[in-house]
């Protein structure tokens, strides 16, 4: 194979610019924006998260745009205008993008990445959308832009690995000072200007071509037959299992379940995309009787996710994450529906309506942010409604003019306000409240995390209820009970007995649970947690350097037996007598006391924690000869 030339090289690149000067002017952008933040990374830039993500938008939707040009061969001016009309959508989102990214706009860049990605490709092949058949272009158009991608960023990655080796040879063997940024330089220039632009050299431009038999590659139905499709069908067997187990012990399915359906649809699908050119030869009827069966048997797993999230949104509301769930398990029923109706014909109706799904969850009153902001507003609204949380349509101070307010309730109170807060929505609560939750005129001038910190904290402070950790809301499968006692302070008194201050086991502690250790006449003694801190074990250091248990009390088994009492998961912290704390042991030579001032039993997926702060007495007594 004969190597191109330097003139051939120029020439190919000339004729990229020509194609597409938009895409690589936003790749320019890209670059030149990352140069500038790694050098100057002490500074904070205000136009830095809407330059990048708005050059990010017009890389795909400026291809889209060429790409359609060419390919309907529109007239120059049309052209022209359709370029002017795409750099103004991408003016307006950096106009209308906040300086640092919240919950809500970072989902909508990635939404609308995901869309014009898929725009660039079916953006060429529009009116098939119209046609009964496939024809085998629109797969072969995409076949080159996933095997370029791949291609540009193999050779990005390498030249990247042999540049920053050049690099470091070069400050090692001749003593030159470089400057460290050099790296950060290299990542960005090759990431950008040089992937672009070896990406879209290989843009197919000869469509006609591209409708033209040529052979299929072997490997890719290989690697599609004995690796995609075997784990395809591996995850299928796995969550039927789970559906018969589901039925048989007739229990509600795991919100985790969601994810492996979804995950399972998509490989599926993706498979059958990759050797959909072949599904048609003689000696292939296998795959489509694997298709037909595919997606029948998607419909009772799509019913399983049905209502797993369907149970998660009757119980807190829709958030954008189950808005997305529940969007794509439609999606997912009308795909199924259709190439069982056209026998797997029309693939191009995949990446299109996805894009469709794309865009419009992206913005309007449809939009996943929208819909979920309705959702969690008439979750605040049942919650006032059905526990009176309201005085006078407020809720100002209901935490303390409702003391008795159970733990679920605060909890998912709390989480409403977490909501909001965390997408920077706080004036939708405010008709809520008397009190402004509008940030006051001495918040404006301070940095932007600052500012979000003092909302975040408005609401908790207003309302009166506590704040509360997320992950800890009831949607995890964990029941905990903790108990207390006040914090007592005691001195140290001598012969041979030692105080033990700070006897904490943490829930992720996991450097030998190691509690505290002690230097003593008598020897080296240490105190260590075991399993999962059910016992408390006192070890000695021999002389061989190891460590040989003395004895050992257990604080699991009063937490075990105090649940019995009080139950599994109370609605707040049990106060106990500081001696229904108090652990005591001894053996000839030594005793142990534990004073624990709180003790927490966790039960999360069948395995169970404790945790608990405290100090201890230890006494050693020298042993008679």
């Amino acid at each position: 194979m004969q190597l191109p030339s330097l003139s051939r090289v120029a020439v190919e690149a000339a004729r990229v610019v020509r194609r597409f000067p938009l895409t690589l002017l936003c790749a320019l952008v890209l670059c030149v924006t990352g140069i500038h933040a790694i050098r100057n990374e002490k500074d904070a830039y205000d136009w830095l998260f809407p330059l990048l993500s708005a050059g990010g938008l017009g890389l795909t939707l400026t291809l889209s745009v060429a790409l359609a040009g060419e390919r309907y061969q529109w007239p120059r001016w049309v052209r022209l205008l359709v370029q002017v009309g795409a750099v103004a959508l991408v003016g307006v989102w950096y106009w209308l993008c906040p300086l640092e990214p919240n919950q809500t706009w970072g989902l909508r860049l990635v939404l609308l990445l995901l869309g014009l990605h898929l725009l660039v490709a079916v953006v060429p092949y529009l009116p098939e959308l119209r046609r009964r058949a496939d024809t085998s272009g629109f797969w072969r158009y995409n076949e080159t832009l996933f095997l370029r991608i791949l291609t540009a960023g193999i050779y990005s990655g390498v030249l990247y690995v042999g540049c920053a080796l050049a690099l470091t040879a070069i400050n090692n063997l001749f003593d030159v000072k470089l400057d460290n940024h050099l790296y950060g330089y290299l990542f960005v220039v090759l990431a950008t200007v040089f992937n672009t632009w070896f990406f879209l050299a290989g843009v197919p431009h000869d469509f006609k071509a591209l409708e033209q038999d040529a052979p299929y590659p072997k490997a890719l139905k290989l690697f599609t037959q004995f690796v995609l499709l075997p784990l395809v069908v591996l995850y299928l067997a796995i969550l039927y299992a789970y559906l018969t187990r589901i039925l048989v012990l007739q229990t509600l399915p795991k919100g985790w379940v969601s994810l492996l359906v979804l995950a399972l649809s998509v490989a599926g699908i993706f498979a059958l995309l990759l050797i959909h050119p072949v599904r048609d030869d003689a000696d292939n009827t296998w795959i489509r009787t694997f298709a037909r069966w595919f997606y029948r048997a998607l419909f009772p797993l799509l019913g399983l996710l049905a209502v797993a999230i369907g149970t998660r949104i009757r119980a807190y509301g829709i958030t954008e994450e189950r808005y997305f769930v529940l969007v794509l398990a439609a999606w997912l029923a009308i795909m199924a529906t259709y190439f069982l109706l056209r026998q797997g014909r029309g693939i191009i109706w995949i990446p299109a309506s996805l894009a469709l799904i794309a865009f419009l969850a992206a913005a309007g009153p449809w939009s996943a942010f929208a819909v979920a902001e309705r959702s969690q507003l008439n979750q605040l609204r049942e919650l006032a409604a059905q526990y009176n949380l309201l005085q006078n349509g407020k809720l100002d101070g209901v935490g303390k003019r409702l003391p008795k307010l159970s733990k679920r309730v605060k909890q998912r109170v709390a989480s409403v306000f977490g909501f909001f807060a965390e997408r920077d929505a706080m004036q939708r609560l405010q008709p809520f409240f008397a009190a402004s939750l509008a940030k006051p005129d001495s918040m404006r001038t301070k940095k932007e995390w600052e500012q979000r910190s003092w909302m975040d904290d408005r609401l908790y402070e207003v309302s009166g209820i506590p704040r509360w950790n997320r992950y800890d809301s009831g949607e995890e499968n964990e029941v905990a009970a903790t108990f207390q006692t006040p914090r007592l302070k005691y001195e140290a008194l001598g012969g041979g007995r030692y105080w033990l201050p700070g006897v904490d086991l943490y829930r992720y502690d996991t450097i030998a649970n190691v509690l505290t250790e002690v230097s003593a006449q008598e020897g080296t003694f240490r105190l260590r947690a075991a399993n999962h801190g059910y016992d408390i074990w006192l070890e000695q250091l021999r002389a061989d350097s190891t460590w040989q248990r003395q004895l050992s009390v257990s604080p699991g088994t009063i937490a075990d037996s105090l649940i019995r009492k009080h139950g599994r998961d109370p609605e707040d912290v049990v106060e106990l007598p500081t001696e229904r704390l108090t652990l005591r042991t001894a053996i000839p030579g030594a005793t142990l006391q534990v004073y624990l001032r709180e003790l927490t039993r966790r039960e999360e997926h069948d395995t169970i924690f404790y945790s608990f702060e405290g100090n201890a007495l230890l006494e050693l007594h020298p042993q008679p000869k």
